[in-house]
């Protein structure tokens, strides 16, 4: 694990782990923790705090954009019945008020049920690092969400692909080609994220790094459920069509006969030149002179018995 992402995770936790921690109540990544002898916990386990929901303010640059209602209602219905398994995360604001940093869905769903607290660990850092690795940590972006939070991080910050591949635990590759997701048409991005985000990041990775005049092709089929193995069979087909047409078609006769007319002409001017400069032919060139005289010879007969066969 990149030591960017230990340190996004630690900050992720609320500083848990980071030296420096008091026992007994001291302040750790802007959360107050301590040392608890009878159960054995380390100085450094983040402490949950309980905030009042008017008192959250929603991140306007979260990743996630679209939510699904009937997943909403489902994770309410399992809050309501078991609690909330993972606290939201929230960074100090002035007056007591909190921004929300990671768990927008918990938020709205302690909304649906009436909730007017929430269990919250308070966290440092930077708001749009720590909100993308609490949504992937815990449920997948899907891939135009993902890519567009990667896209915002380069942003905000300048990073190069390698920089951010180790801020948020990915391969470079893997973010490079993430990213390519945002060259998609916006129509097509945001047709994806309304009603086709089921289409695997996969399948969205291999169309963004098609060429631009199968693109929309390829989206196509993938509404229609195309696999990646399928998306990548159509980008093979089009190459292979691609060349086929790039590929000049044999001439037919009369093409081949003004070639040939031509270079006749030229290979004429080039002969007198020889004789009369008398060159001295290399073995090599003198081979080749013998060959084309032998292809002349037999094109000669050939015109010859059809020309006897014909009178």
């Amino acid at each position: 694990m990149s030591r960017k992402f230990e340190r996004k995770t630690r900050e992720l936790l609320g500083g848990a782990g980071e030296p420096g921690g008091v026992a007994g109540g001291g302040m750790t990544g802007g959360l107050t923790v301590g040392s608890d002898r009878l159960f054995g916990t380390s100085a450094g386990f983040p402490h949950v705090v309980e905030l009042d929901l008017d008192r959250v303010h929603r991140n306007p640059d979260q990743p996630r954009r679209h939510f699904d209602e009937a997943e909403l209602r489902g994770l309410a219905s399992s809050i309501e019945r078991h609690g909330l398994q993972n606290p939201i995360l929230v960074r100090p604001l002035p007056q007591g008020e909190y921004l929300l940093i990671g768990g927008e869905r918990r938020v709205r769903a302690h909304e649906m049920l009436g909730r007017k607290t929430v269990f919250a660990i308070l966290t440092s850092g930077d708001p749009d690092e720590i909100g993308l690795i609490d949504n992937v940590q815990r449920v997948d972006l899907n891939a135009v969400e993902y890519a567009a939070a990667l896209a915002r991080l380069i942003d905000k910050h300048g990073y190069t692909h390698d920089e951010l591949a180790a801020v948020v635990g990915r391969d470079r590759t893997d973010v490079t080609k993430l990213l390519a997701i945002m060259s998609l048409p916006a129509e097509m991005r945001e047709e994806y994220a309304t009603a086709f985000a089921h289409v695997s990041r996969s399948v969205m990775i291999e169309i963004a790094a098609a060429p631009a005049e199968l693109r929309a092709e390829l989206w196509e089929r993938a509404k229609e459920g195309a696999s990646v193995k399928a998306v990548r069979q159509a980008k093979r087909d089009h190459a292979q069509g691609a060349a086929a047409e790039a590929t000049p078609p044999e001439p037919g006769p009369k093409e081949a006969m003004r070639s040939l007319q031509a270079s006749v002409k030229r290979i004429m001017r080039d002969v007198a030149v020889v004789r009369e400069q008398r060159r001295h032919l290399d073995p090599d060139n003198r081979e080749r002179l013998m060959r084309l005289r032998a292809e002349i010879d037999a094109i000669l007969e050939e015109v010859d018995d059809g020309v006897e066969s014909g009178a």
